[in-house]
């Protein structure tokens, strides 16, 4: 009975302490006043993003939703979600939970 219980209590204890794992990250950040999203290098899909982890990537508004709009190049260390509906109406199919953001490069305005 002992034993049943340590095992038990072994892979309890195995299983929370598993945390999921992080990866770098690629591609290019997206940024408009109403959502956000990276998609990264080789892909055409997007993720979604806490827009407020990538702040330093994006240019300094003007006032105008207009110009509240750009891009980056940037490199990130982030946690991917399992495949589902995230943000925006459900609009992505996975959240990148971002960690660390390493680099940031080629910040330019877009226009809708």
């Amino acid at each position: 009975m002992r034993r049943l219980l340590l095992v038990v209590s072994v892979m309890i204890a195995s299983c929370a302490s598993v945390a999921p794992k992080s990866s770098i990250y690629r591609g290019e950040y997206f940024y408009n006043f109403e959502s956000a999203s990276f998609t990264p290098d080789g892909s055409s899909e997007p993720w979604c993003v806490n827009s407020a982890k990538l702040k330093d990537a994006e240019l300094p508004s003007d006032g105008t939703p207009e110009r509240a709009w750009g891009t980056a190049q940037v490199v990130v260390r982030g946690v991917l979600s399992p495949r589902g509906k995230y943000c925006n109406l459900g609009a992505y199919k996975h959240f990148l939970e971002i960690t660390d953001v390493i680099d940031i490069s080629n910040r330019q305005r877009r226009t809708p």
